[in-house]
């Protein structure tokens, strides 16, 4: 079906109709600012989108590797600093003729070990265990280590009930990006009461601009529900097409992905190849303006996969992580894992011998006070 089409003077069209974009004209007049600027960002779009599907297929196959090779070092680590503490705790304490000063120094340091090590390793049982020695040798009024925080469940589906109508659905849908937008926007207004000041006009055109370009992709956001809305098509297998480009389309607006929209107005007819030529330059800077924020919004959303990933698996090292760097980085973490085991099991060899337990538990004392 076609949809409403703008009626200001062509000056180039689309070559490729399942491709958003705006091609060069056979002849002049060339593409205008606003058309290339349109062109550029659907590009930069499209390769910030290739990039974090790059990450998220990167970070998967790390999480099993990951789980595979790191994992095992990991809880041998543990075990041997597990074992470590207990041995503090059973023998150190009273049968290797420590001075009374030297005793307070094990118990500093078992409270500190014990403290780590519940927070770190994954048995339930040896948490337990250290959270009671820290108990047993922490400071009274320290709090007790935290147990690993749980995992956040999913929001809910944007896509809503077949039965549903198209201002339902689009309210819905806008519900979500309401309570998604709410810390954003509260931290907006908490600046704005700080500074309590008047808009400047810059920051009101900039507001208004921001308006028109949401109310543009709502516009396709309508046209789209309208026609593709699954219970106003009596063939079930048109109506199973539809349910499924409808689920898209809900997807595409809760993300403000305006190029993902266009793409669905191209691929079901709803406009023809030459209609974003045809576009006005006032209704072009619209969707240029939603564009840069559907940019904006990828770039950070990048940025957030990286840091998160980052933290999760104590990522540290100076420099930009890429995709491509995951599996240096890991087995960089697996060759460091291996010497760290086999020097911790060579100290607690040596740790036999009081001499070297007494310089031990000083360099251990201090250490642990560093961090």
């Amino acid at each position: 079906m076609s949809g409403p089409r703008e009626t200001s003077t062509p000056s180039a069209s689309i070559a490729i109709p399942s491709r958003v974009g705006i091609a060069d004209a056979v002849s002049p007049p060339p593409l205008s600012e606003s058309q290339q600027q349109f062109n550029t960002l659907v590009e930069r779009i499209g390769e910030e989108r290739a990039q974090l599907g790059t990450w998220n297929a990167a970070i998967a196959a790390y999480q099993q590797r990951y789980a595979r090779e790191l994992q095992p070092l990991i809880r041998d680590y543990h075990a041997i600093h597990v074992e470590l503490v207990q041995w503090l705790d059973t023998e150190a304490t009273g049968r290797m003729g420590l001075s009374k000063s030297m005793q307070q120094t094990v118990g500093e340091v078992i409270a500190s070990m014990s403290a780590y090590l519940a927070e770190g390793v994954l048995d339930e049982d040896t948490r337990a265990a250290m959270q009671a020695l820290h108990a047993r040798y922490g400071p009274q009024d320290a709090p007790a280590p935290a147990a690993p925080a749980p995992t956040a469940p999913e929001g809910p589906s944007v896509d809503g009930p077949e039965d549903d109508s198209p201002e339902a659905i689009l309210e819905r849908v806008e519900a979500q990006m309401r309570a998604d937008r709410a810390r954003v926007e509260a931290e907006r207004q908490r600046h704005r009461a700080q500074r309590a000041r008047k808009p400047t006009a810059r920051e009101r055109r900039e507001q208004e601009a921001a308006q028109q370009a949401g109310q543009s992709v709502r516009s396709v956001y309508r046209q789209l529900a309208s026609a593709l809305h699954p219970d106003r098509e009596p063939d079930p297998a048109q109506r199973d097409r539809k349910t499924a480009l409808m689920q898209r389309v809900n997807r595409a607006y809760a993300d403000e992905n305006l190029t993902e929209l266009l793409q669905l107005q191209l691929e079901v007819q709803q406009i023809d190849p030459d209609h974003l030529a045809r576009l006005g330059e006032e209704r072009l800077a619209h969707y240029n303006q939603a564009l840069a924020a559907e940019l904006a919004g990828l770039q950070r959303e990048v940025r957030a996969i990286q840091d998160d990933f980052k933290a999760r698996f104590g990522l540290t090292a100076p420099g930009q992580l890429s995709p491509q760097s995951l599996d240096k980085h890991l087995r960089v973490q697996a060759q460091q894992l291996h010497e760290d085991i086999a020097d911790w099991r060579m100290q607690r060899r040596a740790l036999e011998h009081p001499a070297e337990l007494k310089r031990w538990l000083k360099a251990q004392s201090a250490a642990w006070r560093d961090r």
